[in-house]
């Protein structure tokens, strides 16, 4: 729908030349406020990656009024990563003898639709500041009453624009200005202190560069590698790839393992790791080529093994890569306790003979074979290791012979503890006498009695499971009477975090692993869900074998990693900084998605009658396909029965204003056109056009002497639409952008 202007003219004409006061007077012409950008295009040229150019942009009042400026931002968020813009109210530059220039009292611009850069004094900053200071005002001594930097006639105001490449490749984006004029009350005497430009209320600039690299690159893919858990005897292999992601040739040296010469020993890398280089297909890599190498991991005990080397190669920027390699260290994922049960003695077996004393001990673990299972029989008398107890076959039955030199006498609590590769313990107990009878006060046969005068006492006579320095079980009871029920087991909290095994902590000795715990690249499932360091930088979270730390710049897509095949779809599928057509190898030809950089370019913002204004778009499109163009203008018109273009499937049309309806003070019309490619990908870019019941004057008439018998200066003519475009409310809509597939 169209908006009307909501002051009529005789009152916004009496702003600016006092109507209706009848006086005597000759008339001279004054120039309206004009913005002047010093170019619509701005080039960067081609760079090397990681250089940066500035150029500078001056906008000029060439006009005869103040000028408001309301906003300098940047436009297109596809690529407005690349370039930055920076400026400052203290940087305005006024001719010799002109008003000095002077800035709105409010210390915050407008500048939605795009972020910009700024400087020290009150000038804009990357991320959306904006102008504004407390030096500047209305002749009056009014503050204004909207953020604007004002150039008095003459003055320019130069803004500088970053281009800093972060990939190899074209980038655009466009720096749009926005004029404003001072809102005053249409019944007062006031005159506003600026204007906004009568015709051009949005000048747009259109920013390119481009970026190219001619080096050799290396990425190393997986430059730590995780063997995993394995038992002696066992053995495992992975492999290590080295990509050359530049555009020029990569030399790369076999890796060894470091070594003293001193001492011939290894340095930072444990013997069980070997590296087999010697069938490495390619040690020379052209443009995007990548070659591999084997590492095997054979461990000789359980104990956790690192190894440490460098990747060397004629890479300027990192000639060395470092991998880390580690096998039976931190927490396996898949890992559970293992179990263990004593057969016999039953709890309260009496020993009376000088024969050894004979356990019999089952255990299991479903990760690894029983004899790898370390197992020990503790006796809490003696408060010491009295018997080692890991079976010798995959059975997990052993029979232990405890010499009776090793007992104490009295009643004695033996607990079997039994640890995994991974340090999780499963443990088992019972009770035996040597030497002792049964004390009186023993009801449940476990050999402790209650009676409190005794060194140990039984917690609880009456459950057999319950006795001093007994195994704790999960079932909610003190068995071990330390005054703590089911410590270290699967019901108890171990680490404090108020979950136990049971309600689902997978690692109860660990207070920053629970469910719903934040992920963290530390090797341990922090929030339990069965997956290790998702969404971290040591994780390959998309599956396709490079994580973050392998340089994946996108791990969330499996079509993006280092050795992805580059695609014409505007990203870096590649991730070796060079994008799409840049890349020396070409790109694969996709459905990229076309992108309208900077919205609707207009030669002219405000129109009479009869008036014309040229429009277009400036699109980006990665594939290069042939686009279409549809341009639609609104609902209002076709009410009226009238369409304004000459064309509606130009990239660059004419657009023609209409007569407005009797009474009509002003109206502001939508226009928009859908870019789409082939592939049924497109972008939108819309925009507004004021139109006035007048042909539209750069230059207004005023009284500067007595004016003719019976003439109203200033009042009527063709003058009137001059003084609508620069106070009428309002002004042109930001550019809004939908974006479909």
């Amino acid at each position: 729908m169209n908006r009307l202007v909501g002051l009529s003219l005789p009152a916004l004409l009496s702003l600016l030349v006092g109507c209706g006061e009848e006086v005597e007077a000759s008339k001279s012409v004054v120039m309206l406020p004009d913005l002047e950008l010093s170019a619509d295009q701005i080039d960067f040229g081609d760079l090397q990656l990681g250089e940066a150019s500035t150029r500078t942009l001056i906008i000029k009042n060439n006009g005869d009024l103040p000028l408001g400026l309301e906003s300098i931002v940047l436009l297109d968020e596809g690529f407005q990563q690349h370039f930055g813009t920076s400026w400052s109210p203290g940087g305005l530059v006024c001719p010799a003898g002109a008003v000095e220039a002077k800035r709105a009292s409010t210390d915050s611009w407008d500048t939605s639709g795009g972020s910009s850069g700024g400087g020290s004094d009150g000038g804009g900053s990357d991320g959306g500041g904006s102008g504004g200071g407390a030096d500047g005002g209305s002749d009056g001594g009014e503050e204004p009453s909207v953020a604007a930097l004002v150039l008095d006639p003459g003055c320019t105001l130069p803004v500088t624009i970053n281009f800093a490449p972060i990939n190899v490749g074209q980038a655009f984006a466009a720096v749009q200005v926005t004029t404003v004029s001072e809102p005053v009350d249409p019944e007062g005497s006031e005159t506003p202190a600026f204007y906004r430009d009568p015709d051009e209320f949005v000048q747009t600039v259109l920013l390119e560069g481009s970026a190219s690299q001619g080096e050799g690159n290396i990425v190393v893919r997986s430059t730590r590698v995780d063997m995993g858990h394995h038992y002696p005897g066992e053995s495992t292999s992975a492999y290590v790839y080295v990509h050359n992601v530049g555009d020029g040739r990569l030399e790369v040296a076999p890796p060894e393992i470091p070594v003293d010469p001193t001492t011939l020993e290894r340095i930072n890398c444990d013997a069980a790791f070997t590296l087999e280089t010697s069938e490495m297909p390619r040690r020379e890599l052209e443009p995007f080529e990548a070659t591999l190498f084997s590492v095997r991991f054979e461990p000789t005990t359980l104990d956790p093994a690192f190894c440490e080397f460098t990747v060397v190669s004629d890479d300027a920027d990192t000639p060395e890569v470092t991998v880390q390699l580690q096998g039976n260290a931190g927490v396996d994922p898949t890992e559970v306790a293992p179990t263990v049960a004593i057969r016999s003695p039953a709890p309260g077996y009496q020993h009376q003979t000088a024969e050894p004393l004979v356990m019999e001990i089952d255990m299991f673990d479903p990760n690894q074979p029983a004899e790898t299972l370390i197992c020990k029989v503790r006796s809490m008398l003696a408060a010491t290791k009295v018997a080692d107890c890991t079976p010798t076959d995959e059975s997990g039955f052993v029979r232990v012979e405890i010499p009776y030199e090793l007992l104490s006498n009295g009643t004695d609590s033996l607990v079997v503890s039994v640890t995994d590769q991974s340090e999780l313990l499963a443990r088992a107990s019972t009770t035996v006498l040597w030497n002792a009878r049964f004390p009186a006060s023993d009801d449940d046969g476990d050999g402790f009695g209650d009676d409190p005068t005794e060194t140990w006492v039984d917690c609880n006579d009456n459950d057999i499971t319950i006795y001093p320095s007994a195994a704790e079980l999960p079932d909610g009871k003190d068995n071990d009477c330390d005054g703590q029920t089911d410590e270290d087991t699967l019901t108890g909290d171990d680490d404090g975090d108020s979950v136990n095994e049971q309600d689902g902590d997978c690692d109860d000795h660990e207070p920053t692993t629970y469910p719903g715990a934040m992920e963290v690249p530390d090797g341990r499932d922090n929030d339990c869900d069965g997956i290790v360091d998702e969404r971290t930088s040591i994780a390959d979270d998309d599956g396709d074998g490079f994580t973050e730390l392998d340089l994946d710049c996108d791990d969330f897509d499996a079509t993006v990693n280092p050795a992805a095949i580059e695609l014409c779809d505007g990203v870096d599928n590649n991730c070796n900084g060079l994008l799409d057509a840049a890349d020396p190898l070409g790109c694969v030809a996709t459905d990229a998605v076309p992108f309208v950089i900077g919205g609707v370019q207009m030669t002219r913002t405000a129109l009479g009658p009869g008036e014309a204004t040229t429009l277009s778009v400036f699109v980006y499109d990665a594939d290069g396909d042939a686009l279409s163009f549809s341009w639609t203008e609104d609902s209002a018109l076709a009410d009226m029965g009238y369409s304004g273009y000459d064309s509606t499937t130009a990239q660059t049309v004419v657009w023609t204003a209409p007569e407005l309806p009797e009474g009509s003070t002003g109206a502001i019309y939508d226009v928009s056109v859908l870019v789409t490619d082939p592939d049924g990908n497109s972008d939108w870019a819309f925009g507004q056009i004021w139109v006035f019941p007048e042909a539209v004057s750069l230059s207004q008439e005023v009284l500067d002497g007595p004016a003719a018998e019976g003439e109203k200066g200033g009042c009527g003519g063709s003058d009137s639409s001059a003084a609508l475009l620069l106070v009428g409310v309002g002004g042109l809509a930001l550019i809004r952008r939908r974006r479909s597939r």
